[in-house]
């Protein structure tokens, strides 16, 4: 026996995954040009991940979203990519046949509806479809998606006198 054993490979973070993966190279540049490279980089995490095909179908287009100019842009960029990662590990074969609620990174409620058949991120009218198999990486899993998922938020009206 060797007294020297073989050195485990560089597994990559979700970030550095995404990085290496041309499908993703859209979203890459909203996560730099928004600087939430370091929210990819840590923790046990899950990402909900648009692929360029998604994100050219975009209404309105996602190319504010690419510089991190503007302000009111950015920290809108900023909710829209927080709310795509969840905790935890998770593959569509993990959501398969349950309704889960996770707390995203923008600190909202999702709902992963895996009774639906492709499993759908969020809600009907503003969520996305899982479009393929989970990637691993060292810190997490990223799924791929056929939308740009955006949150919805209930709007409650106050009693009157309120």
């Amino acid at each position: 026996m060797s007294a020297f054993s073989a050195a485990p490979a560089f597994a990559a973070n979700v970030l550095e995954t995404l990085k290496a993966d041309p499908q993703f190279s859209t979203l890459v540049k909203m996560i730099e040009a928004n600087d939430l490279k370091f929210r990819y980089s840590e923790n046990n995490i899950t990402v909900f991940a648009p692929t360029d095909e998604a994100l050219a179908r975009q209404p309105g287009g996602v190319d504010d979203m690419l510089t991190g100019e503007n302000p009111s842009v950015k920290e809108n960029a900023r909710a829209l990519l927080l709310y795509q990662i969840v905790s935890g590990r998770h593959t569509p074969e993990s959501l398969t046949g349950k309704v889960t609620e996770a707390t995203t990174l923008q600190r909202g409620k999702v709902r992963i509806d895996g009774t639906a058949s492709p499993i759908r991120y969020g809600s009907m009218d503003f969520g996305a479809n899982v479009a393929g198999s989970a990637i691993s990486a060292s810190n997490g899993n990223i799924i791929p998606v056929d939308a740009l998922p955006i949150p919805v938020f209930e709007e409650t009206t106050p009693p009157p006198g309120q």
